[in-house]
């Protein structure tokens, strides 16, 4: 049985991409169980295909996995991945997606890079996609959060792996490298959307009632396999990546390895607006600026003189800046849902402004720094507390529980979990650091480390002496010599 699915467009060629569905059991009855996606041009060939080409792509619902499908004769050298996540056997249900067209973009200077990319390790592959567990990709009305989990574990496990074969491909390019950094992409992604920790955050990002007492225990229990899964892929990777480089009678790596994470993590159960907490305390818009990204907001004021069109005198900038200053630091919240049993919360921890040591007669006015305010910052940094964060908005606005109704909520529901972003000294922002290999004295354990003393470490070990400009020194107490 054939039917046509979708026309998709890649780089300028159109691609008609039907399925096939089979039954592969042989037990004289209806039981579909496999589909093959294929275009129309090429066909159902049989292989075996080379690199990046996949041929169709037979997804058998049974295996749980996704297949990568390769669109031929594309000048983009695309590909993407098809999954099924629910079967009948006589095709009355069938649920499956097909993830974004993905490629690796063929700039000039790197041209050899990718073609070796794709010809030895495949296209790009897709990596963990937000908007499938959040139901903002269309078409998801009929999946279970079961199903749209399992999307997104399957596109964790392909999209590390692919990352792996990419860094043991590049090791195997360069053997005698003196250094060589890897980026794993997970767990980052996923701690955003299954951080369920905190008994303020609802079950269900669209119903604001399912909170402390009300939360659904099975779906947090599950949400922290989700976590630990994506952790599992992580450590999957890294010791691929050991075994690659080879382990000596101790099982200690024969190079040295470095681990680290960028930041930690925290839960947050409240969305903030930062526009409509302005104009609730009556600054113009035209005047004041706000930027924001997850926890932290740079607030730029419309300075004549400095801003292409800037409207605001310095005299009323002081004033502004004031104000504005006035507003993120008395900026509480008092609903006890959210409170944690205090009577008030701020939810901002840290507002710096932008130095005038000469008032309005400075002639570096507007522009002076200091050491949270830097040049393009803005003339207000303000970062919140743990718990609160300005991603994560739901359109529709849901509206927190026990909040008054408002037309232009300040606080909201966010439809995801976690953030990072936060003051750094933090304990839950701590990142993770490991190390191993012949040069480390094993069994250290420090408590304090930061990622800035990691390049110096390593310009150390390669007999480097770091320039003056380095930030951060090296770790000389977890070195042998």
């Amino acid at each position: 049985m054939r039917n046509s699915l979708e026309t998709i467009s890649v780089g300028g060629v159109s691609l008609t991409i039907q399925i096939a569905t089979l039954d592969t059991t042989d037990d004289a009855t209806v039981n579909y169980d496999t589909l093959v996606f294929f275009d129309t041009t090429n066909g159902i060939k049989p292989g075996p295909f080379s690199l990046p080409s996949t041929g169709p792509a037979y997804v058998k619902f049974s295996d749980g996995t996704s297949q990568p499908f390769y669109f031929e004769g594309t000048p983009k050298k695309a590909g993407a991945g098809f999954f099924v996540t629910a079967l009948a056997p006589d095709l009355s249900t069938v649920h499956l997606v097909r993830y974004s067209a993905d490629d690796i973009p063929r700039n000039a200077p790197v041209l050899a890079n990718v073609d070796d990319i794709n010809n030895n390790v495949g296209f790009w592959a897709d990596a963990h996609d937000f908007r499938f567990p959040e139901r903002i990709n269309p078409g998801l009305t009929a999946f279970s959060d079961l199903e749209l989990e399992a999307i997104d574990k399957d596109l964790n496990t392909h999209f590390v792996d692919y990352q792996t074969r990419v860094a043991l491909r590049a090791m195997s390019q360069a053997p005698n490298a003196d250094l060589v950094m890897i980026y794993i992409e997970e767990p980052d992604g996923c701690e955003h959307q299954y951080l369920l920790t905190d008994p303020r955050q609802p079950t269900n990002p669209v119903d604001p009632t399912l909170i402390l007492a009300g939360q659904d225990p099975a779906k947090i229990a599950r949400y922290q396999q989700n976590i630990e899964s994506a952790y599992q892929l992580a450590d999957q990777a890294v010791q691929r990546i050991i075994d690659y480089v080879g382990v000596d009678s101790n099982g200690l790596p024969l190079s040295d390895i470095f681990l680290v994470s960028d930041h930690g993590f925290a839960p947050f159960h409240t969305a903030v607006n930062m526009f409509n907490l302005l104009a609730a305390n009556g600054i113009d818009s035209s005047k004041v600026r706000a930027i924001t990204s997850g926890p932290a907001a740079n607030i730029y004021i419309s300075l004549q003189g400095r801003e292409p069109n800037g409207t605001v005198s310095k005299a009323d900038y002081l004033k502004l800046k004031k104000k504005v200053q006035g507003i993120l630091t008395n900026f509480v919240d008092t609903n006890p849902n959210y409170t944690n049993g205090a009577g008030s919360v701020p939810v901002f921890e840290k507002v710096f402004v932008r130095p005038t040591p000469g008032g309005a007669g400075d002639p570096n006015f507007g522009l002076d720094t200091k050491e949270f305010i830097g040049q393009d910052s803005g003339d207000i940094y303000a970062l919140m507390s743990i718990g609160y964060n300005f991603d994560g908005t739901q359109s529709p606005v849901v509206q927190r529980l026990g909040d008054a109704p408002s037309t232009a909520p300040v606080l909201s529901v966010p439809n995801f979990y976690g953030a990072h972003g936060y003051n750094p000294n933090q304990p839950d922002m701590d990142a993770f650091f490991a190390a191993a290999g012949p040069d480390i004295k094993p069994g250290l354990i420090r408590r304090s480390v930061h990622n800035v003393d990691l390049a110096p470490t390593v310009e150390t070990l390669l007999g480097v002496t770091p320039a003056s400009t380095v930030d951060g020194a090296p770790l000389l107490t977890i070195l042998k010599k």
